[in-house]
């Protein structure tokens, strides 16, 4: 199908994580064909192609700091919009400071789900954090009601938006599974681990709502002779107040040898470690697109997953899952998983349904259409 010609500007300036430059990579990576030009603003270290189509923009504008950010989309960026003659503004970060203008659309993704989970808000005793996750919230709901389209990354987030507000032209597109994470047909030697038995991985940031203390309660109710084969591996950094509460309650109970912290690990370095565990635990009760979930699958590695959702959305039928507030059946589900096992084919088939190919090709689908 032949692409009308469009000017698009990217405004990546808030991609700073890994999860957002993975996306915009993954995105750059796959240009359709077609007769278009991409400006992009975003930080030096994310990657932008070989590509004729393809711009990298420069401010002097210190965009580092958010409200200072703010103030260039709000007064600068309408300026250079008009200028360059964009057709479409592309804002992945999910809040929109510049104006809407009768010359060119803008489009958002909602990519955030913490402001809108109301058990993580109720549960902060900061009023600092209440009051900032108060007007995030109304801050990417106004965004969202005034952009011309916007992506949603699971079909669940999608929902509880549109229960609050109406979205114009709403999309819906999962991301994708790196194709070094696409492991499952290979034999990846295992990691050097400090130990040698085998191992329960988790790998996540220590926030409290990833329930890494009710996976330790868990592994800590499972019988000696399990315990005794496998160590439970933690993966991610503990410098957050969460990961010293955990540290804490491990060397309280004594389980310093069995429970294992092993910080951050380098990412390259995960499809082997994802690839030699007996069993994976994810156990985040929020979520918006679990990308560690994805990553996980196309390992081949079975899965033991938390039933909030979206995880059933992205697992289906392939992974097994358990109630995350509850170290009781956490416990009792790691054991049957491990005594029944999971059909290699079947979540094989199911990560394949997650490529970073056909979430490009329908993003473009909407930035070109």
């Amino acid at each position: 199908m032949a692409l009308k010609p469009r000017r698009i500007l990217i405004n990546a300036f808030s991609a700073k994580l890994g999860g957002g430059k993975t996306y915009i990579n993954n995105l750059l990576q796959r240009l359709p064909l077609g007769d278009f030009h991409i400006l992009i603003f975003a930080a030096d270290d994310v990657t932008i192609p070989n590509d004729p189509r393809l711009q990298r923009m420069q401010t002097s504008w210190p965009t580092d700091n958010p409200i200072f950010r703010s103030w260039w989309e709000k007064f600068y960026l309408p300026f250079l919009l008009r200028k360059e003659k964009i057709d479409i503004l592309f804002c992945p970060g999910g809040v929109l400071s510049t104006p809407k203008s009768k010359h060119y659309k803008i489009i958002t993704m909602f990519r955030n789900m913490l402001p809108f989970d109301p058990q993580i808000l109720a549960s902060s005793d900061s009023l600092y954090e209440k009051v900032r996750g108060f007007l995030r919230k109304r801050m990417m709901l106004k965004s969202m009601t005034s952009a011309d389209s916007v992506i949603f990354i699971s079909h669940f987030a999608r929902k509880v938006i549109e229960s609050l507000v109406q979205i114009k032209n709403p999309v819906t597109i999962p991301h994708g599974i790196s194709s070094q994470f696409n492991v499952s047909d290979q034999n990846l030697p295992r990691p050097q681990l400090p130990f040698a038995e085998d191992y329960i991985l988790y790998v996540s940031r220590f926030e409290f709502y990833k329930r890494h203390l009710e996976v330790v309660k868990a592994y800590e109710l499972l019988p000696k002779e399990v315990r005794s084969r496998y160590k439970l591996l933690l993966v991610g950094g503990t410098d957050l107040p969460y990961g010293q509460q955990v540290l804490a309650y491990v060397k309280q109970q004594e389980l310093t040898q069995f429970v294992i912290f092993l910080g951050e690990y380098p990412y390259g370095q995960l499809p082997a470690l994802y690839k030699n565990a007996g069993l994976f635990i994810f156990a985040s009760t929020c979520e918006n697109c679990p990308n560690i979930l994805l990553e996980a699958m196309g390992s081949g590695v079975q899965i033991l997953c938390s039933n909030y959702e979206p995880m059933p959305e992205f697992g289906g039928a392939a992974v097994q899952y358990m109630n995350p507030d509850s170290s009781t059946d956490i416990s009792q589900k790691i054991q049957l998983a491990l005594s029944t096992g999971s059909s290699a084919a079947e979540l094989k088939a199911q990560a394949a349904k997650f490529s970073w190919d056909l979430t490009a090709e329908k993003t473009w689908k909407v930035l070109l259409g």
